[in-house]
C-alpha cells in the first residue's frame, strides 16, 4: 500500500473520529436531566449547587467545554466519575478487561471453528453437511443475540440449573485476575455468554470460508496438486490456506462487531463489562463514565475497520489510491 493511500486513510480515520466525538458531545448536552439533581439533595443551597456545577465545568462557555472534552478524550484523560469518586480511566480499564474476558474466547472459538466448518462445507458442496451448515448459519445469523441469550438462560440456568444465571464469578469468590482465571467458577459463568456470542459470530467465518473455498476448489492449482499425487486431505489443507485470504480482513471487522453487540449480552448475563457500565452510567447521568465508554467502543470499532481496510489494501496490491 502506498504512503499516499495510507495518509488518506489516516485522515479519514481522524475525521470520522472527530465527527463521532462531536456528535457525542452535543448528544449528551441534549439529554434531559442534570447530574447535580441526582448527586445533591434538597438540603443543599442554590449556591452550593452552583459551586458544584462550576467544579464539574458545567457553567463554562459551550466552546470551552467542547475543546476541553475533545482534548480529554483524545489524550484519554477522562477525569473522575460524578458519583463513584473514582478515576474513570481506572473504571474503563477494569470493565474493558472483563469485556475482553468474554469476547476473546468467543472470537477464538468462532474463528477457529468457523474456519474448519466453512472449509469442509465449501469442499463438500451439495452434500447434506453443507446444506445443514449453510441453513443453520443463516438461521443463527438472523436470530437476535438477546433472544438467544434469554432462551439460553431459561433453559440452562432456570430450568435445568446447570449453569449460573449471571455475573463473572459467584459472590465471595476470589476477584483477583489470576485467581479468577484459574478458577472453575469463572469458566462456569463464562460458558453461557460465550456460547451465545459464538452462535452469532461463528456464522461469518463459516459462510465466508464456504464461499471462498468454492472459488478455490475450481482453480487450476487444485488440479495440479491432485496430479502430483497428494492425498485428498493434503489437497484440502492447501486449498484452505488459499481460501483464508478474505478471512484475514474479516477478523478485524468481526472483532469490532463483537464489541458493539456485547452490550445487551452483558446486561442479560449481568456481566460487569464496559457495555453494562455504559448503561448504568447513562441511567445515573454519570457523563464522564458514559462518554468514556462510548468513546472507547467507537475507537475500537473505527480502529478495527481501519486495520481491516489497510490489511486488505496491503494484501491485494491491485488496490491503489485512485
Amino acid at each position: 500500500m502506498s504512503g499516499k493511500l495510507l495518509l488518506r486513510k489516516l485522515g479519514m480515520f481522524a475525521f470520522t473520529l472527530w465527527c463521532v466525538l462531536t456528535i457525542m458531545f452535543f448528544l449528551f448536552k441534549l439529554l434531559p436531566g442534570d447530574p447535580t439533581t441526582i448527586f445533591l439533595d434538597n438540603n443543599f443551597s442554590s449556591e452550593m449547587i452552583e459551586q458544584q456545577r462550576r467544579l464539574w465545568g458545567l457553567t463554562d462557555p459551550l466552546w470551552q467545554q467542547y475543546l476541553r472534552y475533545v482534548w480529554n478524550m483524545v489524550s484519554f484523560h477522562f477525569g473522575d466519575s460524578f458519583f463513584g469518586n473514582e478515576s474513570v480511566g481506572h473504571i474503563m480499564a477494569q470493565k474493558s478487561l472483563y469485556t475482553c474476558l468474554m469476547i476473546v474466547p468467543a472470537l477464538l472459538i468462532s474463528i477457529i471453528g468457523g474456519t474448519l466448518i466453512g472449509a469442509v462445507a465449501g469442499w463438500r458442496r451439495n452434500t447434506v453437511f453443507e446444506k445443514t451448515v449453510v441453513t443453520g448459519s443463516l438461521l443463527l445469523h438472523s436470530a437476535p443475540s438477546f433472544v438467544v441469550g434469554i432462551f439460553a438462560l431459561m433453559v440452562f440456568s432456570y430450568t435445568l440449573q446447570w449453569l449460573p444465571s449471571g455475573g463473572i464469578v459467584s459472590i465471595g469468590a476470589p476477584d483477583s485476575l489470576g485467581s479468577m482465571l484459574t478458577s472453575g467458577d469463572y469458566l462456569k459463568h463464562l460458558i453461557l455468554p460465550c456460547l451465545v456470542l459464538v452462535s452469532r459470530e461463528i456464522t461469518g467465518p463459516i459462510l465466508l470460508l464456504r464461499n471462498s473455498m468454492l472459488e478455490v476448489k475450481g482453480s487450476d492449482f487444485v488440479d495440479i496438486l491432485r496430479a502430483k499425487g497428494l492425498s485428498p486431505a493434503q489437497v484440502v489443507v492447501h486449498a484452505t490456506r488459499n481460501a483464508l485470504l478474505p478471512l484475514v480482513t474479516y477478523i478485524a471487522v468481526m472483532t469490532a462487531a463483537a464489541f458493539q453487540g456485547q452490550v445487551l449480552l452483558e446486561i442479560i448475563f449481568a456481566w460487569p463489562g464496559i457495555g453494562r457500565e455504559l448503561v448504568s452510567a447513562l441511567r445515573d447521568l454519570d457523563y464522564p463514565v458514559a462518554q468514556a465508554a462510548l468513546y472507547l467502543m467507537a475507537l475500537i470499532t473505527l480502529g478495527m475497520n481501519f486495520i481491516a481496510d489497510s490489511a486488505y489494501a496491503f494484501i491485494d496490491p491491485r488496490i491503489t489510491s485512485d
